[in-house]
């Protein structure tokens, strides 16, 4: 689903966003419209990939705990075979 653009075009004006740009013709109007779209649409998606990097950074912290926690088990483990192999 795309979104509906930041900017718009009004003869030779161009506004959207708090911003309001007078051109002096409306083809210079048009480009400009477009290539701030342009560059509005590419601070969108990378704001959506730092909340994904983000979101990926918490989960691989939780895994890293996760796989800490295990190994410190299987050590205690490992210690008690070990512990009631000698005392066989």
């Amino acid at each position: 689903m795309e979104s509906e653009p930041a900017y718009k075009v009004n003869n030779s004006r161009v506004y959207g966003a708090g911003w309001s740009y007078n051109l002096t013709n409306q083809k210079d109007a048009i480009k400009l419209c477009e290539t701030l779209n342009h560059y509005e649409e590419i601070s969108r998606l990378n704001r959506n990939i730092d909340k994904q990097f983000d979101k990926i950074t918490r989960e691989l912290i939780q895994v890293k705990m996760t796989l800490n926690i295990l190994n410190e088990e299987v050590n205690q483990l490992s210690g008690d075979i070990n512990a009631l192999n000698e005392a066989k």
